[in-house]
This record gives structure tokens, C-alpha cells and sequence, in this order.
């Protein structure tokens, strides 16, 4: 054995040892002792000293966990793959030896440890640490296991060199995948187990997407005849390679999103899963895939195009429609998703509203920031607005991002004043449009003050240098666009936010009726269910009411069905903006509750 194979192993071993020997210590001191007044001592760090042995435990089977697991796909890889065999790799051999017999049983030993005090101890199964475990061990897993069958998928519809260890790493990380998955199912609380549930449908849908935009634009490449090679030698190799992506992340996506997560509580996790890579991302992603595809048009119409073949200039034009499509077929599943079930105008609906005015207003600000730019370009040339290919071309840009994010940021904001019209009480109470009107008025007022002086320091260095002259606008058109457009932005949003302020404190002052009740009465926010049967109800219930629901199982009756019409009708005249909707003996009951104000002394 060399030098380095020795160094190497003493660098993995001793650390491992470190880490065994720092939980021995740890979970016997978390240990109580054996009298009362022992155990009345330990009482105050026994949280603490857990919290240490499961952060040690738990990062200790991860690591052990990748080492095993690099190990065994290692040596399943030579197997299947003997033509490597005959390549002399001592230093690899051994390492993968040592983590197959050294790693894999330590692990094993540590797992059948907890899993023990798992089914032992509650406490275990609903730890923070655990939960982690599961996530991260569970992501990673996914991961390696989809790059490797895509690999494997590759070079089967390729047609290229047989690899062993692609398979290997495929089968190895899918059975840890699996393996976990099993796992944590039995023991966990389905709720620890959300994070990895949306994570990993993240993953699939990021995927899926990514491959079926691999497919999309070489087939657009070979039916526009972009490519001069035939489609064997050419687009196809390509569209196979996306198709194995395709197929691994849909099979992913599947598993996770469409058997569980789709159905699920629509929780912060779902709504910022399906809002903001959903909807939001694949928007935004159409809406700067149709900019550019626009641009591109334009410029070879009207522009100063840099080439004069078409086959050139529109190079990139199968891209670009391939990922317009696909982003808004993102943003179209997952607004129906959002959709389903909405009888009525929900908190999901209004965040869903100005999410998607305000991907159209970040396009139309850049638009018209890019518009003030060419003008006082054009101005400091002393020509007119067109004259000059890159003038042009910037004009037209920005034309095309005012001619994508204005109709898109007006068609949703104009929902939204229709709704502020038709319920003014829903609207002017609801928490979203606040944020949203208050998000912009900041962050625009960040941004023009930033521009501003910017701008004074341009303008001052300059007159105090040489004097202020045509090279002095030109260094300060893009603050000037900029301060322009975000001046505009801030003040039109602070006016609508003092109108919204001054109608809500009016029609407090004259107890004019709050949504969903009569006059005095306040909306309610959130509702807390006892004695559900069914965990699903709290999701209709909050679809319905437009409140935030819990559940909460009660353990000392048995949960009948709860029907959920019946929920809200008891709802519908709550004086409070809280409420616990009550399981007993008699039936279903609802407690009207409010905040205290906390005790100072």
C-alpha cells in the first residue's frame, strides 16, 4: 500500500473515530443519573445534551452513509464493467474496500441503534435532527441516483460505450433512495417529512422541464432547417439525450408531486412551491424567452441585424421558443392547480394576482428604463432617435418589454382593482395587497435614492473637472432612466397605499361590515381545528373561509368525519378574528378566542 493510500485512509478513519468517540461521551452525559436528585439536576440540560447527540448521531450516519455508499457502487461498478478490471487502480480499490467493510457495517450498527430509539422513544421520531436526517440524506440520494440513470438512459438510446459503474451508481443510490424513503415513512410524522416531499418534487419538475426544453428545441432546430446535417447525425442524438432527462425527471416529478404533494395541505411549503416555481418561475421564464424571441424579430425587420444570413441571426430561435413553450406550460399546470377548488376569492388567488403583476411590472420598468436611456443617448448625439444601429437596436428592446410587461402587469392589477371595487372590506384588510403595495413603494424608493445620488456625484465630478457637456449626459442616462422610472413606480404605488389606508380607517370609523360578518364585526384569520378525522378538511375549510387552518388530533375521543359545509356555515358569523372549531361528545362546536396582550408585570 503507498504512502498516499495510508494518508488518505488515516484522514477518513481518524476523524470517523473522533466523531464515534464525541457521541459515546455525549450520550452518556445526556444520561440521567440514578437518583432523584440526580435526575432533578439533569432535568435542566437533558434538551440541550439531546440536541447535541442527534446533531453528532445524525451527521454521523450521513457521512458514514456517502462513504458507504460511494464504496459499494464503487466494487458493484468493476463487476459490472470487467473490462476495467484489467486498469490497475490500487489507490481507488482500497478506498472503496475500506468504505464497503469499514464504513458500511459502522453504519449499519449506528442505524439499527436509532432506528431502536425511534420506535422506543416518540421524541426521536418527531426531532429536528431526524427530519433533517431524512431530507438531506433523502435529496442527495435522488440526486446522484437521477444523474446516473440518465447517464444510463443516455447511453442506451445512444448508442455509446457501455459504462458499469453509471448502472452501479444508479442501482447502489436508488436503493438508499428507496431504502430511506421506507424508513422514514414508518416511523415519522408526515409532517416532518413535507420538506423532502416538496424538495424533491422541486427537483423532478426542475428536471422534467430541463429535458423536455433539451427536446423541444432541437426538434424546432431540425423542422425550421437550422441544421445542415441530416436529423441522424444531427438533432436526434440531442433529442435523445434530452428524452433520457425527460423521463428521469418525470418519473421523479410523478412520485412525489403527482401521488402526494399535489393532494396535500396547501401549507407555506405547497404555496411557495407552486406560486414561486410554478407560476412565478415559469412566467418569468416565458416572459423573457418571448423578450428576446421578439427582439431577435424585430431587429432583423426593422433593426441593425450583425449578420445578414437567417440561419444565423435566428441561431438561437429554436431555443427560444422551446423555452417559451415550456415555461408557460409550467405556469399554466400550475395555475390550474392553484385554481382547483377556489369558489371563492382567496388569500392563494390574491398572492397569485400580484405575484404575476409584479413579474409584468419588473419587465415594463426595464422597458421603460431602457426607453429614457435611448432618448437621452439620441439627444446627447445631436441626431435623431433611430439614426445609429445600437440606438436602434436598444429602442427596440425596450419596446418589446413594455409590449410583454404591461399588458401582463395591467391585466392583473386591473383583477385586482376590480376586486378592491366589488369587496373593498376583503381587500383593503388583506395582508397581500398591503405587502405587495408597500414592497414596491420601498424597494423603488431604495432604488431612486440610490439612483439620485449616483447622478448628483456624475454631474458634480464632471462640472468640476471639465465642465458639463454632451459626455456628462451620456454618463448619466442610465441613473437618470432608472431614477425616472422608480420615482414614478414609488409615488403611484404611496398613492395607492394612502387611499387603501385612508378607506380602511373610514370605514372603521363608521363600523361599516368586515368581510364575511356584519358591521363591527372582524374577519377571521385563523381558524384552529380539534378533533379532525381527516387532515384534509383543513384544507377545504381554509379554500372556503380564505383563513390560515391547523389541525389538531384529539386523543382522548374518536374522530367522526367531519363534514365541511358544516364547518363553515359555524364559521360565518365568528365576532373574533380567531376561532377553535371543537370536537366532543355532542358534536362539533365553535370558540370564538382572541389574543391577549403578554403580561409585563
Amino acid at each position: 500500500m503507498s504512502l498516499s493510500a495510508v494518508g488518505l485512509l488515516v484522514v477518513v478513519l481518524v476523524p470517523l473515530a473522533v466523531l464515534v468517540g464525541v457521541v459515546l461521551v455525549v450520550v452518556r452525559l445526556a444520561r440521567p443519573g440514578p437518583s432523584g436528585t440526580a435526575r432533578a439536576g439533569a432535568s435542566a440540560t437533558q434538551t440541550s445534551g439531546q440536541a447535541v447527540r442527534r446533531f453528532f448521531q445524525f451527521l454521523l450516519l450521513t457521512g458514514l452513509l456517502v462513504a458507504a455508499g460511494s464504496g459499494v457502487a464503487g466494487l458493484l461498478g468493476r463487476l459490472l464493467d470487467p473490462g476495467r478490471v484489467l486498469v490497475r487502480d490500487d489507490g481507488g480499490l482500497a478506498l472503496q474496500l475500506t468504505f464497503t467493510f469499514i464504513a458500511l457495517p459502522i453504519w449499519a450498527a449506528l442505524a439499527w441503534w436509532t432506528s431502536r430509539r425511534l420506535r422506543t422513544d416518540p421524541a426521536e421520531s418527531r426531532s429536528l435532527g431526524w427530519a433533517a436526517y431524512l431530507t438531506i440524506v433523502g435529496i442527495i440520494s435522488l440526486v446522484v441516483a437521477m444523474v446516473a440513470w440518465q447517464e444510463v438512459l443516455d447511453g442506451a438510446l445512444t448508442a455509446t460505450t457501455y459504462r458499469g459503474q453509471r448502472l452501479a451508481t444508479a442501482l447502489v443510490w436508488t436503493a438508499v433512495w428507496g431504502g430511506h424513503r421506507w424508513w422514514g415513512r414508518s416511523v415519522t410524522p408526515r409532517p416532518l417529512l413535507r420538506a423532502e416531499l416538496l424538495l424533491g418534487s422541486l427537483v423532478g419538475l426542475l428536471t422534467a422541464a430541463a429535458g423536455l426544453l433539451m427536446v423541444v428545441s432541437p426538434a424546432l432546430r431540425e423542422l425550421f432547417g437550422l441544421t445542415s446535417d441530416s436529423i441522424v447525425g444531427g438533432s436526434l442524438p440531442d433529442i435523445l439525450r434530452g428524452a433520457a432527462t425527460l423521463v428521469v425527471g418525470a418519473v421523479v416529478w410523478a412520485v412525489y408531486w403527482l401521488r402526494e404533494a399535489v393532494r396535500g395541505p396547501r401549507d407555506t411549503g405547497w404555496l411557495a412551491l407552486v406560486l414561486l416555481a410554478g407560476v412565478a418561475g415559469g412566467l418569468l421564464v416565458a416572459v423573457v424567452a418571448a423578450s428576446v424571441l421578439g427582439y431577435d424579430v424585430l431587429v432583423w425587420l426593422v433593426g441593425d441585424p450583425a449578420t445578414t444570413r437567417a440561419t444565423l441571426h435566428f441561431a438561437a430561435l429554436p431555443g427560444e421558443l422551446a423555452t417559451l413553450l415550456v415555461g408557460l406550460l409550467v405556469w399554466w399546470y400550475h395555475s390550474a392547480v392553484l385554481e382547483a377548488g377556489a369558489e371563492r376569492r382567496t388569500e392563494v388567488r390574491r398572492v397569485y394576482e400580484y405575484v404575476l403583476a409584479a413579474v409584468g411590472l419588473l419587465a415594463a420598468s426595464a422597458g421603460l428604463v431602457m426607453v429614457l436611456v435611448t432618448i437621452v443617448e439620441a439627444i446627447a448625439a445631436g441626431s435623431d432617435l433611430v439614426v445609429g444601429g445600437s440606438a436602434l437596436n436598444a429602442l427596440l428592446a425596450a419596446l418589446v418589454l413594455l409590449a410583454v410587461g404591461l399588458p401582463l402587469w395591467w391585466w392583473h392589477w386591473r383583477s385586482a382593482q376590480r376586486a378592491r371595487a366589488a369587496s373593498p372590506a376583503e381587500e383593503l384588510e388583506s395582508p397581500t395587497r398591503r405587502t405587495y403595495l408597500l414592497v414596491l413603494f420601498g424597494l423603488a424608493g431604495v432604488v431612486a435614492v440610490v439612483a439620485l445620488l449616483t447622478l448628483v456625484y456624475l454631474l458634480l465630478q464632471d462640472a468640476l473637472e471639465s465642465g458639463i457637456d454632451v459626455e456628462t449626459m451620456r454618463s448619466i442616462r442610465f441613473p437618470f432612466g432608472i431614477l425616472a422610472t422608480t420615482s414614478l413606480l414609488s409615488a403611484y404605488h404611496w398613492t395607492v397605499f394612502r387611499t387603501d389606508r385612508a378607506e380602511t380607517e373610514r370605514r372603521r370609523s363608521s363600523g361599516a361590515p368586515a368581510p364575511g360578518g356584519a358591521a363591527g364585526t372582524t374577519r377571521l384569520r385563523h381558524v384552529l381545528l380539534v378533533g379532525a378525522g381527516d387532515p384534509g378538511v383543513a384544507a377545504e375549510v381554509s379554500r372556503q373561509v380564505g383563513a390560515s387552518v391547523q389541525v389538531m388530533r384529539r386523543t382522548d375521543l374518536h374522530a367522526n368525519p367531519w363534514v365541511v359545509e358544516q364547518v363553515v356555515a359555524l364559521l360565518q358569523d365568528v365576532p373574533t378574528s380567531s376561532a377553535v372549531v371543537l370536537a366532543d361528545t355532542d358534536g362539533i362546536r365553535v370558540v370564538p378566542v382572541e389574543t391577549l396582550d403578554p403580561y409585563t408585570g
